[in-house]
This record gives structure tokens, C-alpha cells and sequence, in this order.
């Protein structure tokens, strides 16, 4: 039986092959990101989310170009994943033979879904929670009389690293699905594990958001909605590969 460690090296050694085209559009990425995207995009941000009465200063002289590259980068990050993802559920594929392996035009409604509810979820983040959640933190600093005067790399980091959090959250769909028709877990599996799943949520509710209820609702309750819509659309198209299988034979 291999470890861990050993399946993972695996799968380092596959995406191995594919690295040049990974970089490449990390780089692409980037480029794009750094010449045309990160100025308005912080911009956006700044007009957007800094609350009434709060400034931002660097304190750095370089603090604002090594956060304009770190943006970039990101942005390239993000356009791989998707390349990476499909390299890695290929390798598992032959690695594992996962026994429902999907269609090509599965995996693609699949990305187009993923993409989509990563929107979502930086959406929900950057014109709901965000604006609540920095609010709420400049007025308790105003309360006992303290300026709020943000680091723009502290603040900007804040912004991106809870837009993301959200994002990567409204996932679960994507992956409840994909797990279930792999077959590498059962549906009443995760039927059963939802209120211990549920107290998770709450608790990297409660890990990512400033000590209120609110804010930590206002990150929890997404994910449990998300986690539900998994369940039933994994159980739809469960249910429904197992008729197909059933009338094929």
C-alpha cells in the first residue's frame, strides 16, 4: 500500500511534464495583470471598500510595486489552475482507474460551473460582506477614538485573501459533485457528516471573520447553502447515471 507521500510525488512527476505550459501561462497571466489590470482593479478597491473616513499610506518604498507584482502573480495562478486541475484528474484517472470516470464534456460543464460559482462567491465577498464586515471594524475603531489608517498591502491582502476564501467556498458544489461521481465518496456519506461539516463551517466562519455573529453568519450560512446544492445535484446525477447504468445492461 503506498503512503501519501509517495501519491503525491506521483502526481508531481505527471504535472512534471506539463510545466512548461503551467508557467507559461502563469507568466501570460501576469503580464496581462501587471500592464492592464492591477491599477483599476486597485483602484476599484479603493473607491469600493475603504470605508468613510479611513485612508490608506505605504510604508514601504516599495510596498505598492511588490503588491501590484503579487496581484499579478496571483492573477496568472488562477488562470493555471484550471490546467492544472484537469492534469491532476487525469493522473488520478489512470493513477487510481476511478470507476465513473467523466465525459470530456462533463469535465467541461464542470470548469464552466466552477468558474462560474468562483464569481459568485468573490461577488457575494466583494459587494456584501466586505463592505459590512470594513465598516463595522472602522466604526469600532472609531469608538475609542482610534484613526483608521490602513498599510494599502495590509488592506489590500485583507480584501483579496477573504474574496478568495469566498470564492474557493462557493466550490463545493463542483467538488461534491465530482467526488460522488468518481465514486471516491458515497452520497449518504456526506448526508451524514453534515451537521459535524456544518460545525466546521461555522468554526473557519469564525477563524476568517472579525468576533461577531454576524459576520460569521454572513460566511456560514453561504457555505451551507452550497453544501446542500452539492448534495442534490450530486444526488440527481447519481441517481440518474445509476438508471442509465441499469438500462444499458
Amino acid at each position: 500500500m503506498t503512503s501519501v507521500s509517495e501519491e503525491f510525488g506521483y502526481i508531481l512527476v505527471a504535472l512534471k511534464k506539463k510545466i512548461m505550459l503551467i508557467v507559461g501561462i502563469i507568466f501570460i497571466g501576469m503580464l496581462v495583470s501587471y500592464s492592464f489590470l492591477v491599477d483599476p482593479v486597485l483602484l476599484r478597491i479603493k473607491e469600493d471598500l475603504l470605508p468613510e473616513g479611513a485612508s490608506l499610506i505605504y510604508i514601504s518604498p516599495v510596498e505598492v510595486i511588490m503588491l501590484k507584482l503579487k496581484i499579478a502573480m496571483l492573477t496568472g495562478i488562477i488562470l493555471a489552475t484550471p490546467v492544472v486541475c484537469y492534469y491532476v484528474y487525469k493522473t488520478l484517472k489512470e493513477r487510481f482507474e476511478i470507476r465513473n470516470p467523466m465525459k470530456k464534456t462533463h469535465l467541461i460543464i464542470l470548469l464552466a460551473s466552477a468558474i462560474s460559482l468562483f464569481i459568485a462567491g468573490i461577488g457575494y465577498a466583494y459587494f456584501l460582506m466586505l463592505p459590512l464586515v470594513l465598516t463595522y471594524l472602522c466604526y469600532m475603531s472609531s469608538t475609542v477614538g482610534v484613526a483608521a489608517t490602513y498599510s494599502i498591502h495590509e488592506f489590500i491582502t485583507f480584501v483579496v485573501i477573504i474574496a478568495l476564501i469566498l470564492g474557493i467556498s462557493f466550490e463545493l458544489p463542483v467538488v461534491l459533485v465530482f467526488v460522488v461521481h468518481s465514486g471516491l465518496v458515497q452520497i449518504d456519506t456526506l448526508k451524514e457528516y453534515r451537521r459535524y461539516i456544518y460545525v466546521a463551517m461555522f468554526v473557519l466562519a469564525a477563524v476568517f471573520t472579525p468576533p461577531d455573529v454576524v459576520s460569521q453568519l454572513i460566511v456560514a450560512f453561504p457555505l451551507i447553502i452550497c453544501y446542500e446544492i452539492g448534495i442534490v445535484v450530486a444526488s440527481f446525477i447519481s441517481k440518474r447515471h445509476f438508471l442509465t447504468h441499469r438500462a444499458s445492461e
